[in-house]
């Protein structure tokens, strides 16, 4: 649904862990599903019982949400007899939404003989299952592994051409990262829509370790500011939510009309910029009898 400001929303949630991380997440769902977004999108825990509560959890959204759900894949080192078993299970389950995810590579000795050796790969067989709709990642201010900015961006427009439909970015803080990445995007001909991705400040001292593994920067000017609040729950609360609205509005001003909120499985905030952002709250969806 477009708001009146003629934006779109998706977000993202993580498997949760215990009852009541999965009381939270339902809670998420269930009051920003009325927002009508685009999808949620559930991430993805490649191995043992972290890979069975996230296909669990993602077609069990699927079942109960009448929002779309992309579900997420890795392939980093990962057997793709085992990945296309795990896509078939979400296909199979009517989930045609992916999100394409080299991940983090898991540690082996040796990797099996049929690891995928990249993304575009895993895009080339999720398509072979039939009508999908794929989504990958791209980076704003550059992937840490990635050996410059230009191979990073080559490497996202093999992705693009491979078959997917658009890219999600790492969050990132200042709007100018996003729009110059897209700049230098374009011209290299990459036409399909790269939608950023925001992420909320609930803790702003776990962001800042999160973002050094990542490579996303943390704005020097935030120790300050959420130093004055510390102490202040509500006063934290506003700025958090005005420097993502802020950030929202300058990069819509620019012609961004989409944005994807990594929710971190907590809806007050998501919800608050959402609305400000001129979505409003829907008279719940039924869920289709597919």
């Amino acid at each position: 649904m477009k708001t009146k400001q003629n934006i779109d929303f998706s977000y993202e949630f993580f498997p949760p862990r215990s009852e009541p991380m999965q009381r939270r997440l339902w809670r998420a769902v269930g009051q920003l599903e009325r927002l009508r977004p685009l999808f949620f999108s559930m991430t993805y825990g490649a191995l043992g019982s972290a890979q069975e509560v996230s296909i669990g959890t993602a077609i069990s959204m699927h079942r109960d949400s009448p929002v779309p759900v992309a579900a997420h894949l890795t392939c980093g080192n990962a057997e793709q007899g085992q990945v296309l078993a795990v896509a078939r299970q979400y296909y199979d389950a009517g989930i045609r939404r992916f999100v394409a995810l080299r991940g983090d590579a898991v540690e082996q000795e040796t990797p099996p003989l049929d690891a995928y050796r990249s993304v575009v790969e895993l895009i080339e067989d999720l398509r072979a299952l039939g009508e999908v709709d794929i989504s990958v990642a791209a980076y704003p201010e550059t992937h840490p592994l990635a050996s410059n900015a230009v191979a990073d961006l080559l490497r996202l427009r093999d992705k693009l051409d491979a078959g997917a439909q658009r890219a999600i970015t790492q969050y990132f803080f200042e709007a100018d990262s996003f729009l110059r990445f897209r700049d230098r995007a374009q011209r290299i001909g990459i036409d399909k829509p790269i939608i950023p991705g925001i992420l909320p400040i609930h803790d702003l001292e776990k962001v800042r370790v999160f973002s050094e593994r990542c490579g996303a920067t943390v704005p020097g000017s935030y120790g300050a500011l959420f130093a004055k609040v510390e102490h202040k729950p509500e006063a934290r609360y506003r700025l958090a939510l005005d420097l993502s609205v802020e950030l929202c509005e300058t990069l819509n001003r620019e012609g961004v009309d989409s944005f994807h909120l990594y929710t971190l499985n907590q809806t007050d905030m998501c919800l608050d910029i959402s609305m400000a952002l001129g979505a409003s709250l829907q008279a719940p969806l039924q869920i289709s009898a597919a």
